[in-house]
């Protein structure tokens, strides 16, 4: 096993064969780290940020096989604390971190990932946020520090809504939606259809007609919206606008690409990006909508479209809302739930251990210290939880 530290994106497209077959055998699929996607990330969004680099782990010295690939940044500081931190890399429309490792040598891609840390990269901590708890990644990563000595700390969890197969939509739908529910978005959508003409569109993957169009309508509509008001939309930066139309085009170019938008009268007024992996799964990405049309909820008749096409129209195992904690409506209309963890882990080094319990104390003891200012006296007694 031979590890190299990559920082010159032009290097890592030389390896995109190696990189592919890694990606097709690799124990959890990520999209946002295949090639396609990676790429131009690195060009758009880190050219200028020297601390990020990937991490490539090779089966041998000739560099034939790869068996890990590990998009990295190194910080100064861990949770405040001046310490020399390395972590994997997410950009602002990266909402998954698991890394590519291959399924077949998952104990060797470990052991050279932190014989990397002990040796050459000087951290005391290291983390990888945003990963699936109960995927494979995680479990052979837990049984390797396990086996290893390793501290391994995973308090940081939560929820996300997640769609699978198995059913019809419309059985999916009826299943899981109160019939009050159902009779409202009937509702909003008459109401929207005493407007004018409502369609809806799809480009499912492999299909890519008219993908200047989508791409158009897609950046220009989250631009109106609030995220562009925000600053927060992908075409409200430059770099950002680029890996945003590189991304989609790639996508498309790998039959990887899944859109939707619904139109009254030849507008769209709300359209939605989808990227599938190499595999069976697909991930949600962005969603927009013309907030001109906001009481008759665009987004969540696009969302019910998403159901029925994800499930009628697909081969797609399962699609990862992508969506934040708690996320109101979609939380509501998806039925299942992938549990996510920001997993902290001790480095072979010698301070590493004592570090991450020191600082776990602390913020143990500032979570405890803000639980009880919320229950500081108010009246004639404690304030209410």
């Amino acid at each position: 096993m031979t590890t190299q530290l990559v920082t010159a994106t032009r290097e890592l497209r030389d390896i995109v064969p190696a990189w592919d077959v890694l990606t097709r055998q690799s124990l959890e699929p990520n999209v946002f780290y295949e090639s396609w996607a990676l790429l131009p990330a690195l060009e758009a969004l880190a050219a200028k940020n020297p601390r990020v680099a990937v991490l490539l782990v090779w089966a041998d010295t000739a560099h034939s096989r790869l068996i890990g690939l590990f998009p990295l940044v190194q910080e100064q500081t861990y949770q405040k604390f001046p310490a020399c931190h390395w972590l994997n890399w997410l950009h602002p429309h990266c909402p998954l971190g698991t890394p590519l490792v291959h399924q077949r040598h998952a104990a060797e891609a470990f052991q050279a990932l932190f014989a990397w840390l002990r040796d050459h990269s000087g951290a005391l901590a290291f983390s990888l946020n945003k990963v699936p708890a109960e995927g494979e990644f995680a479990h052979h990563l837990r049984l390797f520090a396990q086996q290893h000595g390793g501290l391994v700390n995973e308090r940081d969890t939560w929820e996300r809504a997640l769609l699978k197969a198995g059913a019809s939509g419309e059985d999916y739908v009826s299943t899981h939606q109160r019939k009050k529910k159902l009779k409202e978005y009937s509702r909003l959508r008459r109401r929207l259809e005493d407007l004018g003409e409502l369609e809806f569109q799809a480009l499912l993957p492999g299909q890519n007609h008219g993908l200047s169009d989508w791409i158009n309508d897609f950046l220009h509509l989250e631009e109106r919206g609030w995220k562009g008001k925000a600053l927060t939309a992908m075409s409200c930066h430059q770099g950002e606008r680029d890996f945003a139309e590189d991304l989609i085009r790639n996508a498309a170019a790998r039959g990887q690409l899944m859109m939707l938008k619904m139109l009254l009268d030849g507008q769209t007024i709300a359209i939605k990006l989808n990227l599938t992996s190499a595999t069976q799964g697909s991930y949600a990405l962005k969603i927009a909508y013309h907030e001109a049309y906001a009481a008759y909820s665009p987004g969540v008749l696009l969302e019910l479209e998403n159901i029925y096409r994800t499930l009628d129209d697909t081969p797609l195992a399962w699609m990862d809302s992508c969506a934040i904690p708690n996320h109101p409506m979609i939380n509501h209309l998806w039925a299942e739930r992938r549990k996510m963890v920001n997993f902290h882990l001790s480095t072979p080094r010698a301070l590493s251990k004592p570090l991450l319990h020191t600082m776990q104390l602390v913020k143990t003891a500032y979570q405890y210290y803000q639980y009880r200012v919320k229950l500081r006296p108010s009246g004639r007694g404690y304030k209410c939880l």
